[in-house]
C-alpha cells in the first residue's frame, strides 16, 4: 500500500470512528406502537400499502434490513425468526436494544401520524434521554374541527382560525417545531396568498365528511401559510414533507422547486423550512434552493435507510453538491418499530462515513472540516436550529424533562455541558465498585451536550447565539497530558481561540512529550530534543466551561506535525488508531470504565507530613462522608457539567482516600474522561482548601490508589465479551482469545499503564494491586479480574478488571496498550490458562516490576515498547 493510500484510508478510519460514538439527534421520527397492534411488521421496511405491500420482501432494503435486525437479536435473517424474537422479548426489551444501538440522545417527535395502538409522547423519554414534540398542523386542525365549534351552530374560517392559533399559542412551550404534510395533500405548490372566500368554501367543502379529512388544496394552503406566519414570528422551525413517501401523496407535486412562491414572499424572508425525506428523488432540486435560499434547511431521514445502499451514497452525495452542510440534518423517520431507529443510525453512520471520507479524498474537504461537518449533520445543526435548550434564548419554557442547552450551527464554539439521563440499562455491566452495573441489553452510552453557537461561522439565515456564558469566557485551557501522565495546559484569549487556535493550533516543542514526571527536560534517550515542534489543534467536541471558573474553557487537543497529519507520539492520536484496528479488523468497539482512586488532604501543621489525610475512617465507611460530602458532591456535579456520570463512590481503604466509578464509554471517550476527573477533582478540592492526589502511594504506611480500569468488547450493539452459561471461563471465545493477549503481555503493558517509579510501591503482593502475572474470576488479588454482574447468571462475566493501572499513567496510551495487547491475542488465537484462586498458585511477577521500574526510569516508556511489534 503506498503512503497516499494508507493516508486515505487512515483518514476514512478516523473519520469513521468519530462519526460511531457520536450520540445522535433525530429530528423526525414518530411514536412507537404496541406488539399488538394491526400494523403490519413488513411495514418497517416499505412505504407501499395494501396489495403492493406484498412485494415488500423482495426489496433490496427488506433483505438488508433483515440481515442487519439478524445480527442485532441473534436470530436467523429470516422474517418469521426476527417477529418470533420480538414477540419473546417484548417491546421493552426490543426498545431498549434499538435504542441503545442507535446510541440517540434527542427525539423530535410527530405525534400527529396515528396509528393502531401507538404509545404516547412521554413513554419514548423511558429510552431516550430528552423527547421533544413536533406539532402536525393538520392533525391539529383535523382535531379542532372533529370538535364541536363554539357556540354549537357550525364553524367558520374566522372561529376556525382564531381557534387553531390559540392552540398553537398554548403549545408553544412544548413544541419545538411544526410540520405539515401539505405535499401528501396537495401538493408544494402552495398559494401564499389564498382569498379568505375560497378559504371559506374550501372548509365548508371538506366539513361535509365525518370524521374529517382535510383535503381541499385551498384550506391546506391557508393553514400552511397561517402556520407558517406563526412559525417566523415565533422563531421556530417548520418541518415539511417533500419527495416520497405513501402513495397519497401526487410525486410530481412534491418537488421543492414549487416553494418559490413562499419562499420569495418576503413575509417569510426570515422562515426556517426543513426539506424531509432528503424530497428524493429531487435530491439535487433541493439541493440548490437550499444553497441559494436561506430559509431551507434540510433533513435525509426515510431515505436512509429505505434505498438501496448505493441509492443512500448517491442521495447524501447529491444532498451536499451544493447545499451548505451546516443546513443538512440527519433523521431516522423512525416509525411504529423501534428497528426502524436502530436502522436509520446505523446506515446514517455508514452512508455519511463514505460521503465525508470520499469528500477529503477528493480534496473538497479537510480532515478537520470533515469532523466538523459530521457533528454538525448529526447533531450540532439540529440543536441549533431547534433552539433545544431551557428557553433562556427565545424566552420559551421547554418541557420540565427537556435537557438544557444552547447549539452552534456547527463546532466551531461547542461548550458541553452534558448530563446522562437514559436508563439504568444503557450501559451497565459489572459489579457495585466498577462503574458498570448489570444489564442484558448494554451498549453505547449516550450523552447530551450543551453546545455554544459560534457567530463567526454561522450559515446565512441563522442567528447568532447571544449567550451570557459565551460572552462570560475570557480564556481556553488546551488540556493534554504528556508521556509521563503529568497534565499540562496552554491558556489562550477565548477571541484569539475563536480566531487563530481553531483552524491553526498553537505550537509545542516536540520534546515537552519526553519529559518526565519530575524535570522539565527531556529525558535522556528519548529521542526528542530542543528542535522541532507539533501544532497542538483543539478537539472542539471536547470543549467545556469550567464549572468551577467560569471566566474559562477547557478543551482537549490532538498533536499534529502540521494541520491534519497526527503525530506519531499523540497519546490520543495512537489510541484512536489502535482503536481503529481493532474495528477494522475484527468489527469490535473496546468499552472502558474507570475506578479513580485519589486522596483527600489537609494540612496538618506540622513540620512533616505537611498533609495529612481529611479523616482515618475505614473502607466504606459511611462516616467518611461526614466531613466531606460537599466536597465530594462539588466533584461530582463539576463532572457531570462535563459529560462524565459518576456512577457510584465510596470511601476507600486509606485515611481520607476515596473513590469514583466512572460510567463505561468507547475506548477514546473514557481516556478523555479520565483527563477530565483529574482535573477536576484536584481543582474543586483546592476551592475547598483540600489537596487531592492520585499518587500511587502517598503515604507509605498506607492504601495506594489506583486507577483500576474495566474493559468489555461490542459488536452490533452487544456486549460480545460475555459467554453464555456453557461457555468457557463464562467469556466468548473473542473474550478469552483479548483477555489471553493482555495476560501475555502483561508485562509490556505496565509500562504504560504504571510509568512512575512510584507505580511499584503500589503493586505489591497481598494489596489487591495486581502484583501477579495471572488472571482469576473476582479474584481482586490478580491483576487481571473478570467480572460477573449482579442479575445474571454466576457463570457468566461481562468485563475484565485491570488492577495494575494507576494515576500516574497517561491513560490513552495506557488503553492504546491494553488494546494492542488484545489484537494479538485475537490474531494469534491465544488460550487462557486456567484461572488462579489460591495466591500460591500464582506466578510471581514482583521481581518483574522492579525490571520494568528500573527501564522505565532509565528510558522513556513510549520506547519501551512499540505499538509497531503489535500493529
Amino acid at each position: 500500500m503506498d503512503a497516499n493510500s494508507k493516508e486515505r484510508d487512515d483518514c476514512r478510519e478516523r473519520i469513521r470512528a468519530y462519526i460511531h460514538q457520536l450520540p445522535l439527534v433525530d429530528t423526525h421520527a414518530h411514536n412507537l406502537v404496541a406488539l399488538d397492534s394491526l400494523m403490519p411488521f413488513v411495514q418497517a421496511f416499505s412505504e407501499a400499502q395494501g396489495e403492493a405491500l406484498q412485494q415488500a420482501a423482495h426489496t433490496l432494503c427488506f433483505k438488508r434490513s433483515l440481515r442487519d435486525i439478524s445480527i442485532l437479536y441473534g436470530t436467523r435473517p429470516l422474517l418469521e425468526s426476527i417477529e418470533a424474537h420480538r414477540q419473546k422479548a417484548g417491546l421493552e426489551a426490543i426498545s431498549t436494544e434499538c435504542f441503545i444501538s442507535a446510541n440517540i440522545s434527542t427525539l423530535l417527535l410527530d405525534d400527529g401520524l396515528r396509528v393502531n395502538k401507538m404509545h404516547n409522547l412521554e413513554w419514548h423519554r423511558k429510552y431516550v434521554p430528552s423527547v421533544h414534540k413536533v406539532l402536525r398542523i393538520e392533525a391539529l386542525a383535523e382535531d379542532i374541527l372533529n370538535e364541536d365549534p363554539p357556540g354549537g351552530i357550525t364553524w367558520t374560517l374566522h372561529s376556525f382560525i382564531e381557534r387553531f392559533l390559540a392552540i398553537l399559542n398554548s403549545l408553544l412551550e412544548k413544541i419545538v417545531a411544526l410540520k405539515s404534510i401539505a405535499a401528501y395533500r396537495s401538493g408544494l405548490n402552495i398559494d401564499p396568498n389564498v382569498p379568505c372566500q375560497d378559504a371559506e368554501a374550501g372548509l365548508m367543502d371538506d366539513l361535509g365528511d365525518r370524521p374529517l379529512r382535510i383535503k381541499n388544496k385551498f384550506i391546506i394552503d391557508f393553514i400552511f401559510v397561517r402556520a407558517l406566519e406563526f412559525a417566523s414570528l415565533h422563531n421556530i422551525p417548520l418541518q415539511l414533507h417533500s419527495g416520497f413517501g405513501d402513495k397519497d401523496l401526487d410525486l410530481r407535486l412534491a418537488n421543492p422547486l414549487h416553494l418559490r412562491s413562499i419562499l420569495e414572499d418576503k413575509r417569510f424572508s426570515r422562515s426556517r423550512l426543513v426539506l424531509l425525506h432528503a424530497s428524493y428523488p429531487y435530491m439535487r432540486e433541493a439541493s440548490y434552493i437550499c444553497s441559494v435560499y436561506p430559509q431551507i434547511y434540510l433533513d435525509f431521514g426515510l431515505a436512509v435507510p429505505k434505498l438501496s445502499i448505493r441509492g443512500m451514497q448517491s442521495t447524501i452525495s447529491q444532498l451536499v453538491e451544493l447545499a451548505p452542510l451546516n443546513k443538512i440534518m440527519f433523521s431516522t423517520d423512525g416509525y411504529a418499530f423501534p428497528e426502524t431507529f436502530y436502522l436509520g443510525a446505523k446506515w446514517t453512520r455508514e452512508i455519511l462515513t463514505s460521503v465525508l471520507s470520499e469528500a477529503c479524498e477528493s480534496g473538497d474537504l479537510a480532515f478537520e472540516e470533515a469532523i466538523l461537518y459530521a457533528h454538525g449533520i448529526l447533531r450540532g445543526n439540529a440543536l441549533n436550529l431547534y433552539k433545544l435548550d431551557d428557553g433562556s434564548a427565545t424566552g420559551r419554557k421547554r418541557d420540565e424533562l427537556s435537557l438544557t442547552r444552547e447549539d452552534g450551527l456547527c463546532l466551531s464554539q461547542i461548550r458541553e455541558k452534558g448530563r446522562q439521563v437514559f436508563l439504568e440499562e444503557t450501559q451497565r455491566d459489572g459489579t457495585e465498585t466498577n462503574g458498570y452495573a448489570a444489564s442484558v441489553f448494554q451498549n453505547h452510552g449516550t450523552r447530551v451536550r450543551k453546545e455554544v453557537a459560534n457567530s463567526n461561522v454561522a450559515a446565512a439565515g441563522s442567528e447568532p447565539s447571544d449567550s451570557a456564558n459565551s460572552q462570560s469566557v475570557k480564556h481556553v485551557r488546551l488540556l493534554w497530558a504528556d508521556g509521563s501522565g503529568k497534565l499540562r495546559s496552554r491558556v489562550v484569549p477565548a477571541e484569539r481561540f475563536k480566531k487563530v487556535t481553531v483552524s491553526y493550533g498553537v505550537g509545542l516543542t516536540q520534546c515537552c512529550m519526553g519529559m518526565s514526571s519530575h524535570s522539565d527536560g527531556p529525558s535522556e534517550g528519548c529521542g526528542l530534543t530542543a528542535v522541532g515542534e507539533i501544532r497542538l489543534i483543539p478537539d472542539l467536541s471536547t470543549k467545556y466551561q469550567l464549572p468551577w471558573f467560569s471566566e474559562h474553557e477547557v478543551v482537549l487537543v490532538d498533536m499534529h506535525l502540521d494541520r491534519g497529519r497526527p503525530w506519531q507520539y499523540c497519546p490520543r492520536s495512537t489510541l484512536q488508531h489502535v482503536a481503529g484496528i481493532l474495528d477494522r479488523e475484527f468489527g469490535l468497539v473496546a468499552r472502558a470504565g474507570f475506578e479513580k482512586e485519589f486522596y483527600l488532604l489537609k494540612p496538618s501543621h506540622k513540620k512533616s507530613p505537611k498533609w495529612k489525610g481529611v479523616d482515618s475512617t475505614l473502607y466504606c465507611s459511611s462516616a467518611a462522608f461526614d466531613a466531606v460530602s460537599h466536597v465530594l458532591s462539588d466533584i461530582c456535579n463539576s463532572l457531570k457539567s462535563l459529560d462524565v456520570t459518576v456512577e457510584q463512590m465510596h470511601a476507600e481503604a486509606g485515611g481520607g482516600q476515596f473513590e469514583l466509578s466512572i460510567e463505561h464509554s468507547p475506548s477514546s471517550s473514557a481516556a478523555d474522561k479520565v483527563l477530565f476527573v483529574r482535573e477536576t477533582v484536584k481543582a474543586v478540592s483546592k476551592k475547598h482548601g483540600l489537596l487531592a492526589t492520585f499518587t500511587p502511594k502517598y503515604f507509605p504506611g498506607d492504601a495506594g490508589s489506583g486507577s483500576h480500569v474495566h474493559i468489555s468488547l461490542w459488536q452490533g450493539g452487544k456486549n460480545v465479551f460475555m459467554g453464555d452459561t456453557g461457555s468457557r471461563y463464562g467469556m466468548s471465545k473473542i473474550g478469552e482469545e483479548f483477555l489471553a493477549g493482555v495476560l501475555h503481555h502483561l508485562p509490556a503493558v505496565l509500562a504504560f499503564t504504571a510509568p512512575h517509579p512510584n507505580s511499584y510501591a503500589r503493586i505489591q503482593p497481598n494489596t489487591w494491586s495486581g502484583a501477579y502475572q495471572c488472571w482469576g474470576k473476582d479474584n481482586r488479588e490478580a491483576p487481571l479480574r473478570t467480572a460477573s454482574p449482579p442479575g445474571v447468571s454466576a457463570d457468566v462475566v461481562s468485563n475484565f478488571e485491570l488492577k495494575s493501572f494507576d494515576g500516574c499513567s497517561n491513560p490513552h496510551l495506557g488503553l492504546a496498550a491494553i488494546i494492542a495487547a488484545g489484537i494479538d491475542g485475537l490474531r494469534k488465537h491465544l488460550q487462557l490458562p486456567d484461572p488462579t484462586g489460591k495466591l500460591f498458585e500464582m506466578a510471581i511477577l514482583y521481581s518483574l516490576s522492579l525490571m520494568i521500574y528500573y527501564h522505565i526510569i532509565t528510558h522513556l516508556f513510549f520506547d519501551c515498547i512499540t505499538f509497531k511489534a503489535w500493529i
